[in-house]
């Protein structure tokens, strides 16, 4: 009889490494997250390299500078060390998350939900999300077909996460 399939975590990214910072290892990151005392709490990151292998790094140090965070990660202690981290996500496992109110929602918990118009019609599968600095727009994709929809209160309608959906309003020219 075989083993049962071990539990794999799923991870979910933090924060983009913007640039480096420094000549000793350390790295600004763009953090996805908007409770940046978060950061503080963070034992280990994940970082996936071009070939899909990642490496676990523990987190040496934190800071906030500005509307970024400062780490340090263990085995990164020089410029040369951590300039192939920039552009990459740090991951860390999604039970990590704290939790969140009751209608907000991380963005990794849409990617795969439905959308639908309010008259009902299938736009496709929500893919992705990216901020835009004014707010974030969601990537719906159905084939071939991509829609980019602002996650504003004018065209979100409705998020059921339990049922897989979400509701939006069309607006002239959106898609």
């Amino acid at each position: 009889m075989g083993q049962p399939a071990p539990h794999v975590e799923r991870m979910v990214p933090i924060g983009r490494v913007v640039k480096t910072h420094g000549l000793a290892g350390d790295i600004l990151i763009y953090p996805y997250l908007p409770d940046l005392t978060f950061y503080r709490t963070v034992p280990q990151v994940l970082i996936y390299r071009d070939d899909g292998q990642s490496q676990s790094s523990a987190v040496r140090h934190v800071g906030v500078v500005g509307e970024r965070i400062r780490l340090h990660l263990e085995g990164y202690d020089s410029l040369s060390t951590v300039q192939p981290l920039v552009g990459r996500d740090l991951h860390v496992p999604r039970a990590d998350l704290p939790p969140v109110g009751e209608h907000d929602y991380y963005w990794y918990d849409l990617v795969g939900l439905s959308v639908y118009t309010h008259e009902g019609e299938l736009l496709g599968r929500i893919v992705d999300f990216f901020p835009t600095g004014s707010n974030e727009v969601l990537v719906v994709r159905d084939g071939e077909r991509e829609i980019l929809l602002p996650f504003i209160k004018d065209v979100i309608m409705h998020i059921d996460a339990t049922q897989g959906r979400v509701d939006v309003r069309a607006i002239p020219g959106l898609f």
